[in-house]
């Protein structure tokens, strides 16, 4: 992710007690949980990756051979969606081969998407795939549509036409700079039109815009013919590299995507139309390290995993992949980043999206803090075996917190899985149950950590820099 700047988008375990690290906590924090409210549902494909659409050229991420990088997307989840896209698609031509493209073209041949289809196959997950407006032409982008549509088939969820077409004047200088929403809309329905006629049927997915979130409505108020999911970026800070940037900062900003996410909202009621955000991380143009590699940015991912189910998301896709060289020239906010060995690894973020993975079955229902502070979140999960999940979040780097957990009703069993690091800024060492997860997606936690329930109330520490996921059961 580039050229935004005007977006802004426990080493210590805890059993029963507070650690030293978190000698200082906050305590008297109570929550009440709306057991019986209706809910959120959350969807089943709601965990999502998002990649450039030069790593289908490279021919060796989205392949069957890649065990590695497909144990550790498959881990996320049975169900999710990859997204095929960003700035990349803006140079990808479609070419039986890469012989006669140039050195700036990204090549798409039908052996890249036989790879990818094959590769998804074995996922089980479906597919968002980015076509080329800012380049490309109408009849080019039918002629790819067709082939993914034929090769990819029952796993394909929707076409995209452009990527954050709302820069297409303003920093990718593809378009004049009052580019606007209607001539977007001109020519989105030229790409639309000639793609229905060569996949009749066809779905779609947009705008896919950066930030102008108007032009989200505008989108779904045209109502194009197979328009089934409408779709939006969000990064939390950005550029890489820019000094404003710290850790602290990011722990702070999760107010800035609510005014996103309440017109997306009522976007998707008004038209009837999920939303999702099809491209994500903390900090755009391929992340900070110190910043977006760290157990901070964990904890951050798995608050906004919340926010966007919160809002009644169908979905996120964090942003990622790796580079074509060496490791450490991978993007800093990449979940799944590369080992040395040629392999790949679990990133901090990663562990994030694996603890909202294993929370997120079922129906969001309200939670409620009090009193309230700012790093310390609070989420429920009621899954349809009347399971609770309650998952807390402490972004605070130097303070623990104990919180007395009223689930709305009698349970009599409760458990504590913990995500946690040495410290909030640490690129290593963090963990999930007290294990790591290893290159091809496996973890085996250790033995869950007993939680005491006393006149239906449950007890909880939460040190400093860490997240507890409570699952409260019946007794059999």
């Amino acid at each position: 992710m580039k050229r935004r700047s005007f977006l802004l988008g426990a080493a210590a375990t805890a059993v029963g007690r507070l650690t030293r690290r978190t000698s200082r906590a906050q305590s008297g924090v109570r929550l009440d949980v709306a057991y019986d409210d209706v809910g959120q549902t959350i969807a089943s494909d709601f965990i999502g990756l998002s990649y450039e659409s030069a790593i289908l050229a490279g021919g060796d991420y989205f392949t069957p051979e890649n065990s590695s990088a497909l144990g550790l997307i498959r881990s996320l989840g049975e169900r999710g969606a990859v997204r095929i896209g960003g700035n990349t698609s803006e140079r990808t031509v479609w070419a039986v081969d890469a012989m006669s493209a140039g050195p700036a073209t990204v090549v798409i041949t039908p052996s890249s998407i036989d790879r990818l289809a094959a590769a998804l196959r074995l996922l089980g997950w479906k597919l968002i795939y980015g076509l080329n407006l800012a380049r490309g032409t109408p009849a080019e982008a039918a002629a790819e549509a067709a082939y993914v549509a034929k090769t990819v088939g029952a796993n394909l969820l929707a076409f995209q036409i452009g990527n954050e077409p709302d820069g297409f004047g303003r920093w990718t200088a593809v378009r004049p700079k009052n580019y606007d929403a209607p001539a977007y809309l001109a020519e989105w329905r030229t790409f639309h039109a000639a793609i229905r006629a060569s996949v009749p049927g066809a779905f779609f997915a947009g705008p896919d815009v950066a930030g102008a979130t108007d032009w989200v409505a505008a989108l779904a108020g045209a109502m194009p013919e197979g328009l089934v999911l409408l779709t939006q970026h969000y990064y939390a800070d950005g550029p890489a590299r820019a000094p404003h940037l710290s850790l602290a900062k990011l722990l702070r900003s999760n107010g800035q995507i609510e005014p996103s996410l309440q017109r997306l909202a009522r976007y998707s009621h008004e038209y009837r139309l999920p939303f999702r955000i099809t491209e994500t991380n903390s900090i755009y143009d391929e992340g900070q390290r110190g910043i977006s590699d760290t157990l901070g940015a964990a904890l951050w991912g798995l608050e906004l995993m919340f926010q966007v189910a919160s809002a009644g998301g169908a979905g996120i896709n964090f942003h990622g992949g790796v580079h074509n060289r060496r490791p450490s020239d991978d993007k800093a906010y990449t979940p799944i980043a590369r080992s040395d060995d040629g392999r790949y690894r679990a990133a901090p973020l990663y562990y994030g999206m694996s603890m909202f993975a294993r929370a997120a079955r079922g129906a969001l229902v309200p939670a409620h803090l009090a009193p309230d502070f700012g790093e310390l979140k609070a989420f429920a999960v009621r899954a349809p075996d009347g399971t609770l999940s309650v998952c807390l979040i402490n972004k605070n780097g130097t303070r623990g917190a104990r919180i007395t957990i009223d689930p709305g009703r009698k349970f009599s069993v409760a458990s504590t899985t913990r995500l946690a690091g040495p410290a909030v800024a640490a690129t290593t060492g963090v963990t999930l149950g007290g294990a790591s997860i290893d290159q091809f997606g496996k973890w085996a936690s250790a033995p869950n950590e007993e939680v005491r329930l006393t006149s239906q109330a449950a007890v909880v520490d939460v040190p400093a820099a860490s997240a507890a996921l409570i699952c409260m059961r019946a007794g059999s």
